[in-house]
């Protein structure tokens, strides 16, 4: 629901604050007042394009904020529990825009896209203007909203899994086709691509392994001359460090012989000696690690070439390596047994389509069956809103294709008149029938569609008063379940409002300025009056104003 929208900087308006009622809200004012910049503000909110020219003043941000207080059934969805806090059901839209470019969008503070502002637009407000009645023309879209009426307990479940199936079924039986027209030559690279990487194990560790030791190789002479210096400077030369602590004890004995206190002292050098031997072993264990065999060192090299290539051409890491190794055998093996496997996917996939045939035809029977009804509800709707011949009918006509929501191909026809033949809506239905075709299916609708808040821009488009009465009172029963919001040019809509606004348009500081006000009982009764007569001194209108606004409220 729609609680608080502020608008500043947009369009005719400077600043805005409007609170909405959780019911029938209906906005009127005089052509070109501005009832549509309202409604173009929650369109930009909701993520339609603002073009630089609709911001009033470009030195200023144009700001655009509106909150809503979600239902149990919007905060399960995921981009809300991502946007919202578990105990709180408010959220708060805010898009900023700039003639620079440099805007923003939060909701609750958090930054996000576009394409997320969208999507969440998608789930909070269905709008019906002059140009939102393509999706009720466009067959497409039919079977979307029948199918928002039929229960199909598990049967659509299972048809979507089936069907998920039978597509990758489909594509891997696609692909093997595409494969065959070329197959020896494919073998043939493939095949050579698998020997080369088989050549080695692939495997980090032993990679690694490799180029420590060719590491080795490579610096193998300065490496020998290191440790032979090491080896010279601790054990093989008059001046060695072990022959140094060697002739080190003679003094020190003596020393701790004479003087007990230098015990510690004796102990420090035995450590040092200790140490140096063990320095002298590691050096002697590193050297000898040095000598590689000529065989050795060949077979080191070549690996290291082998896994080198490899990430050359595979790479450049193993990880890439193994991901490729393991796709060229996957397809080596299946090209290698084409025919077995062609045959093996037929096979599944005409088990698949035996599957999901059974279970459209379930599904195409609980359709037809609901079906009925909506002619049914759409023709009585239709009627009371002055369409007073009209048929309507779901059409069937089964596809040879499955597809993704069954074998049904549906249209919805229409004659609106009477000896009229019955034609698809797209040929035959005016501005003024689709918006209230529209009106009617939504009547239909209404417990099954999730959206919360309606808007209706224009509804009253080539209907009189009398039809006027009839559309507020389907209007009103609309908004005991959903918040709907109204333009409208018809006193009798207005007249069943549970709020309603008067948009006016002034010149101040030598600019056209647009402000919104709620109407109370009285203005209320003056608004009516000038819709109906033009003027609000007429005792005569004021007079049917006020008994228009007793029938709505008793109806």
């Amino acid at each position: 629901m729609l609680t608080h929208l502020t608008i500043k900087n947009f369009g005719l308006i400077n600043q805005l604050t409007l609170e909405f009622d959780d019911h029938l809200n209906v906005l009127t004012g005089e052509t070109g007042a501005g009832k549509s910049i309202v409604i173009g503000a929650l369109r930009v909110a909701l993520g339609d394009r603002i073009s630089t020219s609709q911001i009033r003043d470009p030195e200023n941000p144009c700001i655009i904020e509106a909150a809503f207080f979600l239902n149990d059934e919007l905060r399960q969805l995921s981009i809300f529990q991502e946007l919202c806090p578990e105990d709180d059901p408010n959220i708060i839209i805010q898009r900023v825009s700039r003639t620079n470019g440099r805007n923003s969008i939060k909701v609750n503070g958090q930054m996000i896209t576009v394409s997320q502002l969208k999507e969440i637009g998608n789930h909070l407000m269905d709008f019906h203007g002059p140009h939102d009645h393509q999706m009720l023309l466009a067959t497409e879209s039919h079977i979307q909203m029948l199918d928002r009426l039929v229960d199909f307990g598990s049967i659509r479940n299972e048809y979507d899994k089936g069907y998920n199936e039978y597509t990758k079924i489909r594509q891997q039986l696609n692909e093997l086709r595409d494969l065959s027209s070329s197959r020896d030559r494919e073998i043939d690279l493939l095949s050579h691509q698998v020997k080369e990487l088989e050549q080695v194990s692939l495997q980090d560790e032993e990679y690694q392994s490799l180029k420590e030791q060719q590491t080795k190789l490579t610096n193998a002479e300065r490496l020998f001359e290191c440790t032979n210096q090491l080896q010279e400077f601790l054990e093989n030369s008059e001046n060695s460090t072990s022959e140094l602590l060697r002739k080190a004890f003679g003094p020190m004995k003596t020393l701790n012989q004479t003087d007990e206190s230098t015990e510690p002292l004796m102990d420090l050098l035995t450590q040092c000696q200790d140490l140096n031997e063990q320095l002298i072993n590691e050096v002697n264990d590193y050297a000898d690690g040095l000598s590689f065999e000529p065989a050795r060192a060949e077979e080191i090299h070549q690996q290291c070439d082998i896994y080198d290539d490899i990430l050359r051409k595979y790479g450049p890491t193993l990880d890439d390596a193994r991901s490729f190794y393991q796709s060229a055998k996957e397809k080596f093996d299946l090209l290698n047994d084409l025919e077995h496997n062609d045959a093996e996917l037929k096979k599944q996939l005409a088990a698949k389509e035996k599957e999901l045939t059974a279970l459209a035809q379930k599904m195409s029977k609980l359709r037809k069956e609901q079906a009925f009804l909506l002619k049914k509800t759409i023709e009585k709707e239709l009627s009371e809103l002055g369409i007073a011949n009209v048929q309507f009918e779901v059409r069937f006509e089964k596809s040879s294709l499955v597809r993704p929501a069954g074998y049904d191909n549906i249209t919805f026809f229409i004659s609106p008149n009477a000896g009229e033949d019955l034609k698809p809506l797209s040929e035959i239905v005016s501005s003024g029938e689709a918006a209230r075709l529209m009106l009617a299916l939504k009547k239909a609708l209404i417990k099954v569609d999730p959206i919360p808040v309606l808007i209706f821009d224009e509804i009253d488009a080539q209907i009189g008063g009398r039809l006027g009465t009839v559309t507020g009172q389907k209007l009103r029963e609309l908004s005991k379940i959903r918040q709907v919001i109204v333009i409208t040019h018809l006193p009798q809509i207005a007249s069943f409002a549970n709020l309603h606004m008067k948009v006016t348009k002034s010149v101040k500081d030598k600019r056209t300025i647009t402000d919104v006000r709620i109407l109370d009982q009285k203005e209320r009764v003056q608004e009516l009056a000038e819709m109906m007569s033009g003027q609000t001194e007429s005792a005569i209108a004021v007079k049917h104003a006020t008994d228009m606004l007793k029938l709505a409220a008793s109806s």
